[in-house]
């Protein structure tokens, strides 16, 4: 038995509910899509422990976990030989991984021959498709993407995105037989990765090569949009939504539909409305970071002219003592003001992130479960139009981390440097 995807509805346009079943750990487990990942680092979801996970969510979910943040995990996951999600303390969760967090912005280029760059914490690692699927079996995830070249924005080149397709053509037949070889993977699902989205023909070409797989495939999951830059967060919304559009209708339909990156609540539901299912939950992470608490009024019937998010940093929030959001049954919100987390985060806290994260997981979760029901009530368009015009009026900027870089800080190394000169010299003056 392995995790497969059963569609259930569709709605009035192609937006659809769909399930996520089969799960060997837990075979009566369901989740429904369209949903949202936990994106994790080191295997854990950020600032949340399983205890307290357990009181935001009753019910086992999808654990999105990048290779990129996690691979210094192998020697304990080697030892354990349990899988990522038991290693990590979160057994009752499913794992779902992938190579790059899409949401980073990473250095481009810094390919070799048959392997693709992995920006880890301990610096670049170059990892072919065997080493990948050597981690994969490590890992034991529910269902795993294919190592892919597939972190291009939309303005790449077409020799970069040929480049991209040729790489990613490689690894992909290469991921499929060692998968179909394996036994420790027999009841992990495997997902094919769309890459050169920039590039029309060649990406129309590359999807003809990966639905060859389509018995073999679980779903897709759609990469070649962004870099992790600023910029790539920025393409116009018409630009996305023609690309869910031309894509999704290139896909069968009993595949699930993954889009990796950190999206707004719009294109997310433009995603949706196209037919896509599965999101990697970069978002909330993203707002906590920022210290930004996410409010949309999900209820179609009211009018709220207040921003969809709130920025807790704001001095204006000092004697505020209402919640984040006063319809919000999360912990954070019955339990704390606005004015006591902007306290935790001007004075940094550990708390002040627990709490947004809290509140942000939840309310987002939220966001999907009011998506669902309205694709079931038929009136998905309307809810769709009443959160994208509450986005609009009001612009959101979340900060993009800088670039990973393979060379260490000069300022940190000129410090350790002075430090150990400093060091010598308290030496010499102790022998004397």
């Amino acid at each position: 038995m392995k995790m497969r995807f059963v569609l259930k509805q569709t709605g009035v346009g192609s937006e659809r509910l769909g399930q996520l079943t089969g799960f060997m750990k837990s075979p009566n487990s369901i989740i429904e899509t369209p949903t949202a990942a936990l994106f994790t680092q080191g295997g854990s979801v950020v600032n949340i422990t399983a205890e307290v996970l357990a009181m935001i969510f009753t019910t086992p979910q999808m654990l999105w976990v990048p290779v990129s943040n996690s691979m210094h995990l192998e020697n304990g996951l080697k030892a354990q030989n349990e899988g990522v999600a038991k290693f990590a303390g979160l057994s009752e969760h499913f794992a779902c991984v992938t190579l790059h967090s899409m949401s980073e912005a990473t250095p481009a280029g810094h390919f070799e021959q048959d392997k693709m760059p992995v920006w880890t914490k301990n610096g670049k690692k170059l990892v072919t498709a065997d080493r990948y699927m050597d981690l994969m079996e490590l890992y034991k995830p529910d269902m795993y993407m294919v190592i892919a070249d597939g972190q291009t924005s939309l303005s790449e080149s077409k020799k970069r995105m040929g480049k991209a397709v040729e790489r990613t053509c490689k690894t992909l037949n290469k991921c499929m037989d060692r998968h179909k070889a394996s036994d420790t993977l027999k009841h992990s699902s495997v997902i094919g990765v769309i890459v050169a989205t920039a590039d029309s023909k060649q990406c129309d070409e590359f999807i003809e090569k990966l639905i060859v797989h389509k018995e073999s495939l679980c779903g897709v999951t759609l990469q070649g949009i962004t870099d992790g830059s600023d910029d790539s967060f920025s393409v116009p919304y018409e630009t996305l939504d023609a690309i869910f559009k031309k894509i999704g209708e290139s896909i069968p339909n009993n595949l699930l539909r993954i889009i990796e990156g950190c999206w707004s609540p719009p294109v997310i539901l433009a995603a949706i409305e196209r037919g896509w299912d599965l999101f990697d939950g970069s978002f909330p992470l993203k707002l906590t970071n920022a210290g930004l608490a996410l409010r949309l009024n999900l209820d179609i019937n009211k009018t709220d002219e207040t921003p969809f998010f709130l920025n807790l940093k704001d001095v204006k929030y000092k004697e505020d003592f209402t919640p984040i959001l006063a319809s919000c049954e999360c912990l954070a919100c019955r339990k704390h003001t606005r004015a006591y987390i902007r306290h935790l985060l001007n004075t940094r806290e550990m708390l002040a992130g627990v709490l947004l994260s809290i509140h942000n997981l939840h309310h987002f979760d939220q966001f999907f479960h009011h998506a669902r029901r309205h694709i079931a009530e038929k009136t998905f368009d309307v809810f769709k139009d009443h959160i994208t015009k509450q986005c609009n009026a009001h612009k959101l900027v979340i900060p993009v981390p800088k670039e990973k870089s393979e060379k260490p800080d000069e300022t940190l190394l000129q410090s350790n440097k002075k430090k150990r000169i400093e060091a010598i010299e308290v030496n010499k003056e102790s022998n004397t």
